[in-house]
């Protein structure tokens, strides 16, 4: 009884919230355990770095695709239903892929599916379900502490590909990857959302798709998960995405200890770049043991970016709009890593200069556009 007293108080403490969060970020384990994967797979159907970097954006492409329904289908289907559907072909498709040892095409095909179906799940779990158990004065701090379970499940997915590469041959890897999915889906399945009623849409609309007002956010949010792209596509090994993850959680642990005092200060996404800045100078110093603090200091800089301007995104939402809002962010970031990710694995531009000169570039923006949203 008191257990249930404390989650009307806080309703983020809900055992509702906490299933969707945890799902979402099993699925970004998922869904970023599958390039280590891909690199390999790709060597076996006789591809190069190039098919994995084509894989990637095709993936991010694929998002984009089911953007204009998405208010049709949450407002005129089963929200709860919509989701659970997308999840079991997220995990159909690329288990049929790599079961059945597909071409180079094959692989670029269905990771382009498979970010259609990833879209979807997006769009009803985050903008829509999460917030539906949640009340209307907690959906705010409940949107940022689901986006930060995702941003812990993207370092992490890639820190698990990397160690089943080590231990497993390549077919059982693909296997033991489909198992955060899985989980997921029976998290989701197993948690009661409220029912909607539906309510009259057009069939393709901009309404949680995308959020026209915020172009100049999605271009200082650019460079972060642009670079991180860069770096993931080298490829990292095991002990680098393990420094990225604890990069993302000195992030997040710093955003729980300062309870949104200094994250949400003018000079925190100017802060957060400066990191990300330092990153890139660490191997240019000459210093023997730069290889944990950069990527250490990369996780640190791209997550505590993502935070703000995620919380930038959301401020400058009307309440109606939120939902579109966080879609828009979703999709920016999810097309910059991918751009970046592909500029590294289909070009032969070194990781240096011009990441450099992008970052400061974001960080003149950022500037010059000064407090957004306030």
């Amino acid at each position: 009884m008191e257990l249930e007293k404390s989650s009307v108080q806080n309703p983020l403490t809900s055992s509702r919230f906490l299933k969707l969060a945890v799902a979402n970020a099993l699925l970004h384990v998922y869904v970023f355990s599958m390039i280590p994967l891909l690199g390999a797979a790709a060597a076996m159907s006789g591809g190069s770095s190039a098919t994995v970097g084509y894989a990637v954006l095709a993936f991010a492409l694929g998002m984009v695709l089911p953007g204009p329904l998405g208010a049709f289908m949450m407002e005129r289907r089963s929200r709860k239903g919509v989701c659970l559907r997308a999840m079991l072909f997220l995990g159909i498709l690329p288990a049929y892929e790599y079961i059945f040892d597909g071409t180079v095409a094959t692989l670029v095909l269905f990771h382009g599916l498979q970010g259609l179906t990833f879209g979807m799940v997006q769009t009803a779990l985050g903008t829509t379900l999460v917030n539906d158990v949640l009340p209307s004065r907690s959906r705010s701090l409940g949107d940022n502490y689901y986006a930060w379970a995702g941003r812990i499940g993207i370092p992490a997915g890639i820190a698990l590909g990397c160690l089943m590469l080590r231990l497993l041959p390549l077919p059982a890897a693909w296997l033991w990857s489909l198992l955060p999915c899985v989980v997921a889906f029976l998290l989701v399945a197993q948690t009661p959302v409220p029912i909607k009623a539906p309510v009259k849409v057009p069939l393709f609309t901009l309404d949680r798709f995308v959020w026209p007002g915020s172009w100049r956010l999605s271009l200082t949010m650019f460079a972060a998960p642009w670079l991180l792209g860069r770096v993931v596509a080298t490829p990292v090994n095991f002990e680098a995405s393990l420094s990225l993850v604890g990069g993302v959680l000195v992030a997040f642990l710093w955003a729980m200890v300062s309870q949104s005092r200094f994250d949400r200060a003018p000079w925190f996404g100017l802060f957060a770049y400066v990191l990300l800045i330092l990153s890139l100078c660490l191997p240019d110093v000459g210093v023997q043991l730069y290889f944990w603090p950069m990527f250490l200091l990369l996780g640190m800089g791209v997550a505590m970016v993502s935070a703000r301007h995620l919380q930038l995104w959301i401020w400058q939402a009307e309440h109606c709009q939120r939902g579109t809002a966080q879609n828009t962010y979703m999709l920016s970031w999810r097309l910059s890593f991918a751009a970046g990710f592909a500029a590294s694995a289909c070009g032969s531009l070194p990781i240096g200069v011009p990441d450099l000169v992008l970052c400061l570039l974001c960080l003149l923006l950022r500037w010059l556009f000064g407090r957004v949203g306030k």
